[in-house]
């Protein structure tokens, strides 16, 4: 039940900041992650600004150069749940904006996933759905294995905004590896297509949230842990895996230490979260941390954060 308070929740103060923002990519994006601020006297969930970064992988493709360099993500979003054990996903997410008429995306939910297609930059499509080893394109830091490794695709993934009608906006959610190009394009800006297939999927036991035809079925999919990779150190399916989440810990465990130096440590949910990342490469500090958000999806936290407000 909680999964879906947060996700009207999400979706009213969606509402109200989307509606004032221009339509574009940037505004909506911004208008995203103040809804998500929004919702911390409720919920246990914190947001923190950053910067965009850069990677260098070689690209594939009549559209892709040799050695391509773009934007990783706009957000890392970390969902988490700490009772009755540790578990995590993390997703890497790179915001578009679709011009395109998008009506009717939900009319298939939740059989199938919805056809529909979107302009975007190809070479940002390629680089999170076919996920190759990167470098990180100073001041950005990162292993080369940071989308490369992880056993669930859904580590990189595409959210689209789009127009209603009038000011009334919606978002829709995919895994990056459930688009493919809508013809043969030659250039970069080019159109995506949705493919077909369930909105659901399991890979090594681990179930995954592939499509979310608007913003509160991708926030109930946040909320209970179906989108993103696992980072959690029990329950790795092999060696690979293992050395993987234990990298990508020490790498989030910078990210937090540098939005913790930024904010005057004032962060609870940062701190909490750090007592869970056991690792052996410690996190240091990053000069320059992506915007993130953290989610804390125990469901007797949203019961204790109601009980406070409403004394």
């Amino acid at each position: 039940m909680t999964s879906q308070n947060f996700a009207t929740a999400l979706l009213d103060a969606w509402e109200i900041e989307s509606s004032k923002s221009r339509f574009s990519e940037v505004q909506q994006f911004r208008a995203l992650m103040r809804s998500f601020r929004s919702l911390n006297k409720y919920f246990r969930l914190e947001e923190f600004h950053g910067m965009k970064h850069q990677v260098v992988f070689n690209g594939k493709g009549t559209w892709g150069r040799p050695s391509a360099r773009c934007e990783i993500s706009d957000l890392l979003i970390v969902s988490y749940r700490t009772k009755p054990r540790f578990e995590a996903r993390a997703t890497l997410l790179q915001a578009k904006k679709s011009n395109e008429k998008h009506s009717g995306i939900c009319a298939n939910w939740p059989s199938s996933v919805a056809q529909t297609s979107f302009k975007a930059n190809l070479e940002q499509w390629d680089l999170l759905s076919r996920r190759p080893d990167v470098l990180p394109y100073p001041p950005f830091e990162c292993k080369p294995d940071i989308l490369s490794g992880a056993i669930l695709p859904s580590v990189g993934s595409i959210g689209v905004f789009h127009k209603v009608k009038g000011t009334q906006y919606d978002f829709f959610y995919m895994s990056a590896d459930m688009a493919e190009p809508l013809s043969a394009p030659t250039r970069k800006h080019a159109k995506l297509k949705t493919k077909t297939g369930n909105l659901m999927r399991t890979i090594s036991g681990y179930e995954e949230c592939v499509f979310a035809c608007c913003l509160p079925t991708f926030a109930e999919a946040l909320y209970n842990l179906k989108i993103g990779t696992p980072i959690e150190k029990d329950n790795s399916v092999d060696i690979k895996d293992e050395r993987y989440r234990n990298s990508f810990r020490g790498w989030l465990k910078s990210v937090l230490y540098s939005h913790l130096e930024m904010t005057n440590n004032d962060s609870e949910l940062a701190r909490e979260l750090l007592e869970y990342l056991p690792s052996d490469q410690d996190g240091e500090f990053m000069l320059e941390p992506p915007a993130t958000v953290l989610i804390n999806c125990d469901a007797n936290e949203f019961n204790k954060a109601m009980l406070r407000t409403s004394r």
